[in-house]
């Protein structure tokens, strides 16, 4: 989010290439972002924080808690396809024209 922060203030002053970088991202993340709109919003950021390696964030308040086996499907495979796309995509490394 902080690198389409940082695209997005690079078109504001008029640089078209961060422009179509910050479009084509904020495209990439609309499935990830669409989590936002559930009541299970915590759950799947937690889910993906472990995926990212961070500790602790599988564990819950409430033991109970849990996406559903699908849900974690879901995501998982989201998930990865963003990180395949994102270590492809020459935007990830734009800081803007000198």
């Amino acid at each position: 989010m902080l690198h389409l922060m940082a695209l997005c203030r690079m078109a504001t002053h008029g640089d078209p290439q961060a422009r179509a970088y910050a479009m084509a991202l904020e495209e990439a993340l609309g499935v990830l972002s669409s989590y936002d709109e559930g009541p299970d919003l915590v759950l799947y950021y937690k889910y993906l924080m472990a995926l990212e390696g961070h500790e602790g964030y599988e564990n819950h308040f409430n033991p109970t808690d849990a996406l559903t086996p699908s849900q974690q499907s879901q995501a998982h495979a989201q998930w990865k396809m963003f990180k395949a796309w994102w270590s492809r995509w020459e935007g990830a490394s734009y800081q803007g024209h000198d």
